[in-house]
């Protein structure tokens, strides 16, 4: 496996747990991924949390309702790419506007 899918799958795996509940935002930290993909995990995967009257619901397709580990296999089955690509461009965005972060 390159290192590329390792660490996508290591962002789509993250994204998909905090997403679905099965791991809090604020209790994930690697020391593998850089602080604004580590920011940008976090706040995708929240914005991925969608309940409709305490049931979760796919935020992608609408499809539902899932329980945890559903809503979890469903993002990681349906949705993998759609994971990355969201944080990719919320990495982006947070590097972008922060001084602390260079593009090379």
């Amino acid at each position: 496996m390159s290192r590329k899918k390792v660490f996508e799958s290591l962002i789509a795996d993250n994204v998909a747990r905090i997403a679905s509940d099965l791991e809090k935002a604020e209790d994930f930290n690697t020391s593998i991924l850089a602080s604004h993909v580590i920011e940008a995990i976090k706040k995708v995967g929240s914005n991925l949390h969608t309940t409709k009257d305490g049931v979760l619901f796919c935020y992608f397709c609408n499809k539902g309702p899932f329980t945890k580990k559903g809503y979890y296999l469903h993002l990681m089955r349906s949705h993998y790419q759609d994971l990355i690509d969201s944080v990719v461009e919320e990495s982006e965005r947070i590097a972008s506007s922060s001084k602390d972060v260079e593009f090379l």
